[in-house]
């Protein structure tokens, strides 16, 4: 099975990003063929310093930020057989980062530190546009990486971009326990409830509707390929699905999540797309975000 051989690690040279700089060590064993540590400063930012303040700080500004790179880099040294450099750009961040994994087709790599640190650096609206422009799959580590993943949660709604979640885990984590997590609801059910459904009547709606899940699921399980014995535990549970899927991988101590970006169709994908932002801005553990890229690809596996 191949695994990520090309990533992109976007880094803000804070010791946020060094959780970032461990994990890719981590998986690092795996095969990288090439590596790309990536600075972006404000293009805004660095005119409204020419602005506001005289000398040269900007350049100033853009040495120090060239030195602590290089030293990022040289951590990455014992990578055998993989190309390893360092870039500093100026401009638009969210968009230089998204080009540039789009150009390496990359696995991109952010670090972020835990209670909405993502938020800090992404400014919320920063990874919305990243998640909705970049193709690519995004890692985002949370926590410190010093041991591979053991317990990975993935959230599926058996769409295309599900199966591709699944690949990723499994190419993430080999070693690890993967649990499918499906969150199921009654259709319409609020209309229903308005409606003077009964409970005992909504109890038996919601009843259907596991079986149906749990069929889904085998199915689902039946189109997967290479997944080895006794690594897979599956779930089905009732609920909201963001406040579930953070209560399963809280109660699971799970360590990573891998999420699809979008849905089946139409309404699905905005409602899916929804709860990945979401989880992906509260949740402690770290999260993988497969992209649309990616679904089309497990999609088109014969």
């Amino acid at each position: 099975m191949k695994a990520f051989q090309h990533i992109l690690l976007a880094t803000d040279l804070s010791e946020r990003s060094e959780s970032a700089v461990q994990r890719v060590l981590q998986i690092g064993h795996v095969g990288i063929e090439e590596l790309r540590l990536l600075h972006v400063l404000s293009g805004s930012l660095m005119e409204e310093l020419k602005r506001l303040i005289s000398g040269n700080m900007p350049a100033r500004l853009e040495d120090n930020a060239r030195r602590q790179l290089e030293a990022e880099v040289e951590q990455f040294m014992q990578l055998q057989g993989a190309k390893v450099e360092g870039r500093l750009e100026i401009g638009r961040p969210f968009a230089v980062i998204a080009a540039q994994a789009a150009e390496m087709n990359a696995l991109l790599v952010i670090g972020a530190h835990r209670n909405h640190a993502v938020r800090d650096w992404f400014q919320g609206s920063m990874l919305e546009r990243i998640l909705s422009c970049s193709q690519q799959p995004l890692l985002v580590v949370k926590q410190s990486a010093q041991t591979p993943y053991r317990r990975v949660l993935v959230p599926v709604d058996f769409s295309a971009s599900s199966a591709a979640a699944v690949d990723a885990a499994l190419k993430m984590a080999p070693e690890a326990e993967i649990t499918l997590l499906n969150v199921f609801e009654i259709p319409f059910e609020s209309k229903l409830r308005f409606a003077g459904v009964s409970d005992a009547e909504m109890a038996g709606y919601r009843a259907s509707s596991k079986q149906q899940a749990e069929r889904d699921m085998t199915a689902f399980i039946g189109t997967l390929p290479d997944v080895p014995n006794g690594r897979l535990n599956r779930v089905l549970e009732y609920g909201y699905a963001p406040e579930v899927i953070i209560g399963y991988a809280e109660q699971l101590a799970c360590d990573l999540i891998v999420m699809g970006r979008y849905g089946k169709s139409g309404v699905e994908q905005l409602l899916l797309g929804s709860v990945t932002e979401y989880v992906t801005m509260e949740c402690s553990c770290d999260i993988m975000v497969v992209n649309e890229s990616e679904a089309a690809r497990a999609k088109e596996k014969p």
